[in-house]
């Protein structure tokens, strides 16, 4: 029933917008040099779906159409990041009102009693967070402070250890990815103190008082929820299990089809340690699930994709624009690593959208390339790609470039 919920919504969007501005991006698709890797394992993807797709309603899998999206937002996430090769940059920075809309969501979320789905607020958190730190750098703290005030709601409203795990880690590898280019120290204002403190003195108190974890305000649940995870006789405990065991159905299932995957909706039947009945699931991991799916070569084809994305944002770690984008993929793959962050709607298109973005905006200057080379022995030197001109060479204006360091909040 693909299409019904109105979490489709924001993919309809998505869609909308790319055909109306198919006039500025669509000329390029097929010809932009900087997405030629991403762009044919989008159309592996896409390929290798559509036959997973077809043999699940060939076997009577439930909701096989729904694999359609392990192929489909690939190609959303490649058309999406031609667009946005052709705009400036100026044009991101009046866009970045968007970051501030998942910890307002968890405000109305919290005021109407409407239940959250913590693995999307989780991953949108990751994403403003990874971005909030860079402008903290740059002297604007308001969004920074603002996702932690998210994260807090979060915390209080769900108690999902996975999706807290994505914030942390997006915000701790953007801190660490933009730290090798600023050598003064930092000084931090007086409310991160401020915060730290009462964050300390609130743990003594209740090491002190002998009370209990789950008394704690904010993060009772969550500080509740870790410690029982080793215990197999907990939901938590067990929850870790379940998935331990999913992976290893999922991997001896795509073993027995190596080449076409065990066909989309196809479930994975285990039981979970201490508790009666049969879980019929997903693997609940995007990359086993890319593998289970669709088969060996496109999910290896994935995952060599994510890690190409990381390991160029990385190596461009000195800009701004890379050290956020690196941060937030980092985000996408924790949460893609215990939830369906690639194959999913609602948590699906903003994943393929960082992965595409981060790939398309940070890479190899191939105009500088030659005279670098001459200079460095050799090297190649990584740095936010350019767009084209609108003459149809490459643009050496700073002020056009996606990936330029512009003060504040990064494109």
């Amino acid at each position: 029933m693909v299409g019904v919920s109105s979490v489709y919504l924001m993919d309809v969007l998505a869609f909308s917008a790319l055909l109306v501005t198919v006039h500025t991006w669509g000329p390029r698709a097929f010809s932009e040099p900087r997405l030629r890797w991403f762009r044919a394992v989008a159309a592996g993807l896409a390929v290798a779906s559509a036959q997973a797709v077809y043999r699940g309603i060939e076997a009577g899998y439930p909701d096989p159409l729904k694999g359609g999206i392990l192929g489909l937002y690939p190609l959303f996430g490649w058309l999406a990041a031609t667009w946005l090769l052709t705009r400036p940059v100026q044009e991101s920075l009046r866009r970045r009102w968007v970051l501030y809309v998942p910890t307002f969501g968890l405000l109305l979320s919290w005021a109407l009693h409407i239940p959250t789905i913590s693995a999307a607020s989780g991953l949108y958190l990751a994403i403003a967070g990874a971005f909030g730190v860079q402008s903290r750098y740059a002297g604007n703290s308001r969004l920074l402070l603002w996702t932690l005030t998210g994260v807090a709601l979060l915390a209080a409203l769900a108690s999902k250890r996975g999706p807290v795990l994505a914030v942390v880690a997006a915000v701790c590898a953007t801190t660490v990815a933009g730290r090798p280019s600023r050598r003064r120290v930092i000084r931090w204002p007086v409310i991160y103190w401020f915060l730290a403190t009462l964050g300390v003195i609130a743990l003594l108190s209740f090491s002190l008082s002998g009370r209990q974890l789950s008394d704690m305000p904010v993060v009772g649940g969550l500080m509740t929820r870790l410690s029982s995870s080793a215990d197999v006789h907990t939901e938590a405990g067990a929850n870790v299990g379940l998935r331990l065991e999913m992976w290893r159905a999922a991997l001896r299932a795509a073993c027995r089809e190596p080449f076409f995957g065990a066909g989309a909706g196809n479930p994975i039947e285990v039981e979970r340690f201490g508790f009666p009945g049969v879980e019929r699931s997903g693997p609940h991991n995007s990359f086993i699930g890319y593998v289970y799916y669709l088969g060996w070569p496109a999910g290896l084809g994935f995952i060599l994709l994510v890690a190409a994305t990381l390991r160029r944002t990385w190596r461009a770690r000195h800009r701004p624009a890379a050290a956020s984008w690196f941060g937030a993929t980092v985000g996408v793959c924790v949460t893609a690593f215990t939830n369906v962050a690639f194959e999913t709607t609602f948590i699906g298109l903003p994943s393929w959208l960082v992965l595409a973005c981060a790939y398309a905006l940070v890479g190899v200057d191939r105009g500088d390339e030659g005279d670098h080379r001459a200079g460095t022995g050799g090297r190649m030197r990584l740095i936010a790609q350019r767009p084209a001109a609108p003459g149809g060479t490459r643009g050496r204006s700073p002020s056009r470039s996606p990936g330029a360091p512009v003060p504040g909040l990064p494109a």
